[in-house]
């Protein structure tokens, strides 16, 4: 029994990360091929020298721009998010968000999207838990139903 011990932990460690598309796992594949497609991401690895000016993102930034794929509007919107104090401001800064084409009506409301601001409104002194920041987003949603912004 030690020996089977000794033969296993001498086996190299396997990383797998899957982020999105179609996958297989094949454990007794004796070879493994990725094929990547698209070339935006060639120029990067062929002259990274001229990338140096580009902004980057923090790990709670990336969530964000799966929503709002623009850098520069992420910061500006991690910005005002800062800037909130109540829930209700969080909700404004979520109404001008709806202008994005990835942030609609149906996704502000989730949980998930609003787990993503939370971070950023580090201010937040009322209302700093998903469903008061949600009751203030459906009002606002409710507000603008009505015409009003």
């Amino acid at each position: 029994m030690e020996r089977e011990n000794i033969n296993m932990n001498d086996k190299p460690e396997i990383e797998i990360k899957i982020f999105g598309g179609t996958n297989m796992i094949a454990p007794t594949g004796a070879t493994a091929v990725q094929n990547f497609y698209g070339d935006q991401f060639a120029e990067v690895a062929i002259r990274p020298e001229e990338t140096e000016g580009i902004e980057s993102l923090n790990d709670a930034e990336c969530l964000l721009f799966t929503y709002v794929p623009d850098v520069k509007k992420v910061h500006e919107y991690t910005r005002l998010l800062g800037e909130c104090a109540t829930a209700h401001d969080l909700a404004g800064v979520v109404s001008i968000m709806l202008s994005e084409p990835r942030v609609g009506k149906d996704t502000v409301v989730k949980g998930t999207f609003i787990e993503v601001l939370l971070p950023f409104a580090s201010r937040l002194t009322s209302g700093a838990k998903v469903d008061n920041v949600r009751q203030q987003i459906n009002n606002m949603l409710m507000r603008q139903g009505r015409g009003g912004k």
